[in-house]
This record gives structure tokens, C-alpha cells and sequence, in this order.
């Protein structure tokens, strides 16, 4: 492995644990301020939450759809046959923002859907308090990544520990469930 790949590789793995860690302390710091909501009793109940904070997630793709958009009407690359291989990097990183926030905001709908039927009333705070964090951190990516490329880490931390533990516990509680454990 060359050095300037190393070099880059330690930044990262800097990086990387302020994500993790900024991300975890925020859900844990919210869990235990944010009140428990009310009126979600029900397994409808909350999964009308899941899908409402799936929406409130997705203007983070519909951010970066709209940035790619802008930049793409501002630039050779307006016409995306012609202009192939003339983005403006400024565009290139929207564009890269935007397939990578696809790639988590769909394994994190599913986590909304899954976690809302696992859930009881007195937890289900945790679907917007998640909602909120996995929006700071396509921001905390997005911006990284416009600052350098290398940058991007502890956003993408963020949303890899949402989805990645959530996924994990809902893997636990499936297979509980089907074995009868």
C-alpha cells in the first residue's frame, strides 16, 4: 500500500470514531430528554410514525436530488450526454451525496418500519429521535464531503451505527420471535 493511501486511510480512521460516538451520545442524550409521545398504542399508530419520520429523512435526498439539479442547470452538464465527464466537482460530490443518502435512506426505512413493530408506546420517541440523528448526520456528510472528500467519515459513522445496531437488534428480536426463544 502506497503512503499517500495510508496517509489518507488515517484520517478516516480518525474520523471515524467521532461519528460513531457523536452519533450514539445524541441518541442517547435524547432518549432521556425527549418525552415519551403519546397516542401510539396501537401497531397502526406506530407505524403512522415510522412512515412520517421516513418523510421528514427522505428531504435529505430530495436535498441532494435538488443540489445535483441546480449544479446540472448551471454547467455544461446540462445536457448529461454532451456534458458527460464535465461535472463541476461541486456537482460530482452533490451527485455522490445523493446515491450514498439513497443507499442509507432505504436500509433506514426499513429500520423505521421494523423498529415500529418492536417497539412499545413508552419507546417509540426513539423513531424521530433516531429521524433527527441520521438527518445530522447526511448533513455532517455532506458537508464533510464538500470541505474534502476524506472529511465525509463521521457522517457516514452516523448513519452506518443507526442502521447497523438497529438492524443487528431487529435481526435479534426476528429470529426470538421465529424460534421462540
Amino acid at each position: 500500500m502506497n503512503s499517500e493511501l495510508q496517509a489518507k486511510r488515517a484520517v478516516i480512521l480518525r474520523l471515524l470514531p467521532i461519528g460513531l460516538v457523536a452519533g450514539l451520545g445524541m441518541i442517547g442524550l435524547l432518549y432521556f430528554l425527549v418525552p415519551p409521545l403519546r397516542g401510539v398504542d396501537t401497531l397502526a399508530d406506530r407505524m403512522a410514525v415510522a412512515l412520517r419520520c421516513a418523510g421528514v429523512a427522505a428531504l435529505t435526498l430530495f436535498a441532494g436530488i435538488q443540489a445535483v439539479a441546480s449544479q446540472r442547470g448551471n454547467s455544461a452538464a446540462i445536457d448529461p450526454i454532451a456534458g458527460a465527464g464535465r461535472e463541476p466537482r461541486v456537482m460530482q460530490i452533490h451527485a455522490r451525496y445523493t446515491q450514498n443518502t439513497l443507499e442509507q435512506l432505504v436500509l433506514f426505512v426499513i429500520v423505521l418500519g421494523a423498529l415500529s413493530t418492536y417497539l412499545d408506546a413508552g419507546s417509540m420517541h426513539l423513531l424521530p429521535i433516531l429521524t433527527a440523528v441520521f438527518i445530522l448526520g447526511r448533513i455532517a456528510f455532506w458537508v464533510g464531503y464538500l470541505r474534502d472528500p476524506l472529511f465525509r467519515s463521521p457522517g457516514m459513522a452516523i448513519a452506518f451505527v443507526i442502521n447497523g445496531l438497529s438492524l443487528i437488534y431487529i435481526a435479534y428480536r426476528t429470529l426470538r420471535l421465529l424460534v421462540g426463544v
